[in-house]
C-alpha cells in the first residue's frame, strides 16, 4: 500500500477553507467524497489506471485559537505496492502538494 503524508501551515479565512481545498482537490483529479467537521475525503475520479491505483485523499484540520494560521495535514494512499519511487500516488501527491 502506497501511503504519503504532508503538513502545510496556512494562512487563509477558515469560512473560506473547505471552499478552497475542494476547488484544489477539483482541479487535482479529486472529488470530495465526505465532509464532516474538521475532516474531509476524496477519492480520484476513474482516469486511465487500473483500481488499485486510484489514491484516496484525508485531510484534518487543525484551526488554533491563538493564530490566524490553520494546519492541515494530508494522507494520499492507494492499495498500489510501491515498488517504484515514481508510482501514481506519489505523482498525485505531489501534484496536490504544489497546488496547496
Amino acid at each position: 500500500m502506497a501511503r504519503y503524508t504532508g503538513v502545510f501551515t496556512l494562512a487563509v479565512d477558515v469560512e473560506n477553507l473547505k471552499l478552497i481545498l475542494t476547488d484544489i482537490l477539483s482541479y487535482c483529479g479529486f472529488e470530495v467524497v465526505y465532509i464532516r467537521g474538521n475532516y474531509l475525503m476524496a477519492s480520484e475520479v476513474h482516469s486511465q489506471v487500473i483500481f488499485s491505483q486510484l489514491v484516496t485523499i484525508e485531510i484534518n484540520i487543525a484551526i488554533a485559537t491563538n493564530s490566524e494560521k490553520i494546519r492541515i495535514n494530508i494522507v494520499a494512499r492507494n492499495e498500489e505496492i510501491p515498488l517504484k519511487s515514481d508510482n501514481h500516488c506519489r505523482q498525485k501527491f505531489d501534484l496536490l502538494s504544489k497546488s496547496i
